[in-house]
């Protein structure tokens, strides 16, 4: 059963009704991706790429692998990059993000826009995402992600193992998806007006 209701949805309702929902908050995206400082010829991963809501926001001097486990937004994406004339910067691949068909060590950057409280298993993602992503590499992290202490645990593992089969849980927190792994927090930014979604930007050591 395991993404079965994800993908059901991220091929039927969520490509007509993600674009409005998540247009408000453009600028905020924009302002956490330009946390991340590109270089000309930097690798960047974009796990749960979707319909390439963020794609306009890189520069073209980088080059992007966009993953998605769904058809209809993968689709939708290279519609957007024939549009845009993005299709020599940008490559899109159907494939599940908590197994990545990368080398370890291939990423100068990656971008997880609001995709951890998505994907069905966060913390196997994130593992995955740190593997391929080179030592000194930025991750981030746009999300409505709590901090550790934010919400108590008894109530929030409980409800995450029920969200977490639907669209999205509400209830992931982000120091448990990283624990463990060789990467610092060094910057936070409100992502949206009321600083429900926050941009986290991590580097790999």
């Amino acid at each position: 059963m395991k993404n079965v209701v994800k993908l059901l949805s991220f091929n039927t309702f969520i490509p007509v009704f993600y674009p409005a929902l998540m247009l408000p908050i453009k600028p905020w995206r924009t302002k956490a991706i330009k946390m991340l400082d590109f270089h000309t010829g930097d690798r960047v991963i974009v796990p749960g790429v979707g319909s390439g809501h963020d794609l306009s926001s890189l520069p073209n001097d980088v080059h992007v692998d966009g993953v998605d486990i769904s058809d209809v937004m993968l689709g939708l994406g290279r519609l957007k990059l024939k549009l845009f004339g993005r299709e020599k910067h940008v490559t899109l691949n159907k494939m599940d993000a908590e197994k990545l068909f990368f080398d370890d060590n291939t990423f100068d950057k990656a971008i997880l826009s609001l995709f951890l409280t998505v994907v069905f298993d966060a913390k196997k993602a994130f593992k995955e995402i740190v593997r391929v992503v080179k030592p000194g590499g930025q991750i981030l992290i746009f999300d409505h992600l709590f901090r550790k202490g934010d919400v108590p645990t008894v109530l929030a593992k409980p409800i995450d193992a029920v969200l977490s089969y639907g669209f999205a849980s509400v209830a992931r927190v982000l120091d448990d998806i990283i624990e463990g792994h060789p990467v610092t927090v060094e910057k936070i930014v409100k992502g949206d007006p009321v600083g429900f979604i926050k941009g986290f930007l991590l580097v790999k050591h």
